[in-house]
């Protein structure tokens, strides 16, 4: 009898182990990444996560992930992204857009440093289903970064790994140049190298005034410049979600070849591209002006315009 009963508690205990094995399978494929910083704060580093709440409760799992990230990472060897200081009030979630709302605190987080704890946050939170972008505030006011309102941010706002600040960084970016007739607008996918300290919005913009000739593919002789020669620009911001630039007297002088629309939204267009950019607004050397060449509404915000892009055959 002695043996019989150890032979049927040996059972349970395989089947109990069993069910335990089977658990974990299941519970890995729910595995996500809670991203840190690296103990010099000059990179981020993924950490497997396994969510206790539910992937269908999508407000539980997003308090989890913030008190995550909370705390420091691999046995306190990771630094966690939001510090005690720094008090999270609350977040909403509208129409797959996720807002969330620290204290005053978080000013005082500057440079690469701002940047990376942000990217951490951001890559961590748009692994979950339902959320595509993040935007932050600080004490009910939209998050300001050297006098620019960052806005809606996403996965592609961030370079993979960004690294040591000025060192040089890669992405892929849509350029909008002109078509050989001057009339539409061609949109090029293509990698520009920059300091990781320098702004996207700026290389865009320099990127069109260089123009198509760094530009690869069989088409790239077939593409014109958009903005006239000696154009210099003076200076970009973005707040709510809107860019402004401001271009030296140059860009007046007309290209004779390309419309004045091509020349307008092909930097509209390319800006239009990044995540916190949705209008963009011109000024020449500070001052508004009414019309642009043919181009009427010229001292009003404008949107990205898809019908003057050249539709693929």
């Amino acid at each position: 009898m002695y043996h019989f009963k150890r032979k049927i508690i040996m059972c349970i205990v395989v089947m109990c182990l069993l069910m335990v094995g089977c658990g974990e399978d299941e519970t890995a494929d729910n595995s996500l990444k809670v991203y840190y910083l690296d103990a010099d704060k000059e990179k981020l580093v993924a950490e497997d996560y396994v969510p206790k709440a539910k992937e269908s409760d999508l407000t539980a799992l997003i308090t989890e992930l913030i008190r995550a990230l909370e705390k420091n990472g691999e046995k306190d060897r990771l630094t966690n992204p939001i510090e005690p200081e720094i008090e999270f009030d609350e977040f909403k979630i509208k129409e797959n857009q996720l807002s969330i709302y620290f204290s005053g605190a978080y000013n005082n987080k500057t440079g690469l440093y701002e940047v990376l704890t942000r990217a951490a946050i951001v890559k961590t939170m748009c692994q979950l289903d339902g959320i595509d972008k993040v935007d932050f505030y600080v004490e009910d006011q939209p998050l300001m970064v050297e006098g620019e309102s960052i806005g809606q941010m996403d996965i592609s706002t961030f370079v993979t790994d960004l690294g040591n600040q000025g060192g040089p960084q890669s992405r892929v970016v849509k350029l909008y140049f002109s078509d050989a007739s001057g009339q539409r607008l061609v949109p090029v996918d293509t990698e520009v190298t920059y300091p990781a300290a320098e702004k996207i919005a700026d290389i865009l913009v320099d990127c069109l005034i260089v123009g198509p000739e760094k530009v690869s593919g069989d088409d790239a002789g077939n593409l014109l410049s958009t903005i006239p020669t000696g154009t210099v620009l003076n200076n970009v911001t973005i707040r709510d979600n809107i860019c402004y630039l401001d271009f030296s007297r140059e860009f007046l002088e007309l290209l004779p070849n390309v419309t004045s629309d091509v020349t307008v939204y092909s930097i509209v267009d390319t800006l239009c591209e990044l995540p916190n950019v949705s209008r963009v607004q011109f000024t020449i050397n500070s001052g508004v002006r009414e019309r642009y060449g043919e181009t009427n509404g010229f001292n009003k915000t404008l949107d990205r315009n898809l019908d003057i892009i050249l539709k693929s055959e």
